[in-house]
């Protein structure tokens, strides 16, 4: 496979109006691509100005009667929590759905893989229907790149998470804007330096135009690569942040561990073609700033 030189290469984005899609549609069109956006909630963020148009289709069902030069297949459902109790939702949606969107593509179409960090040591349903997909991408797709995202957080300041907030960060930012009485911390008790779970973050600005350079350069065809700023943090060391660049001191409880995390999770096969240019206080400050956004506040 070799690099696009369509003067305009033509991109499908699935979960278009999500938080990583929306960002990503953004990226991509303001890079000249043409973006078409598929996603079957389109009462996220609005994405409008930035695709060409939008497909309003479930994953698991559509199909696409068109080619493609790039697939950036980002729908799915996400939480681990949930996973635990509905892990046929996670199969069919994150398993199933992927299959059907390797049906649309053909030998010259770079299928493009959200997976996550939770791979590496998948105990979750939702880690686990993960690992499956990658494992079909594999076997069916010629020129593919797998992205195992570390946790995900910040905002470009237009679009930005919807719905009920699973990730820390998001969490944490509610807490300062005042919408959230308090947040848990699950498990004090793990082998790390403060007790707390370790994660790397990535803000979605990076991780976007990450995805714009996959696509730019081409296929990696390797088991996988990683997202992340390369650096782990703690709960409470990203908590502890979160305070800071908000100047807010919100009640943290501490609770029982929750099924399905690991104690650490740490970057491994870097893509080289992201380049880190947002801080742990950007990506708190960022969320924060869109909390508040949210709520009329700014």
């Amino acid at each position: 496979m070799t690099k696009l030189t369509n003067k305009k290469p033509k991109v499908l984005v699935t979960g278009a109006t999500g938080y990583i899609g929306s960002h990503v549609c953004k990226v991509l069109f303001e890079r000249g691509y043409e973006v078409i956006g598929l996603d079957i909630n389109l009462e996220q963020n609005d994405v409008s100005k930035w695709v060409d148009r939008i497909i309003f289709a479930d994953v698991r069902g559509v199909d696409v009667d068109e080619k493609f030069d790039a697939i950036v297949h980002l729908a799915g459902v996400i939480s681990v929590e949930e996973s635990m109790t509905m892990p046929s939702h996670y199969y069919d949606t994150n398993l199933n759905g992927t299959m059907n969107m390797l049906s649309q593509i053909d030998k010259d179409t770079h299928f493009i893989f959200a997976s996550t960090a939770g791979a590496f040591d998948a105990q979750s349903p939702y880690a686990k229907s993960k690992v499956a997909a990658e494992d079909v991408i594999k076997e069916q797709a010629e020129g593919y790149t797998i992205f195992r995202f570390f946790n995900v957080a910040g905002s470009d300041g237009e679009n930005m998470q919807q719905g009920n907030a699973t990730h820390l960060i998001r969490i944490a930012s509610e807490c300062a804007a005042g919408t959230r009485s308090h947040m848990s911390i699950f498990g004090s008790d793990y082998d790390t330096k403060d007790g707390t779970c370790v994660r790397d973050y990535i803000h979605v600005v990076d991780l976007a135009s990450a995805i714009e350079a996959a696509i730019a350069t081409g296929p990696k065809n390797t088991p996988y690569e990683c997202i992340g700023s390369g650096k782990g943090y703690t709960v409470k060391e990203v908590i502890e942040t979160m305070k800071n660049v908000s100047a807010s001191n919100f009640e943290v409880k501490m609770v029982g561990r929750r099924d399905g995390d690991p104690a650490s999770l740490s970057i491994a096969n870097q893509f080289d073609g992201l380049r880190i240019t947002h801080t742990l206080d950007d990506m708190c400050r960022s969320a924060w700033l869109a909390e508040l956004k949210r709520n009329g506040v700014l």
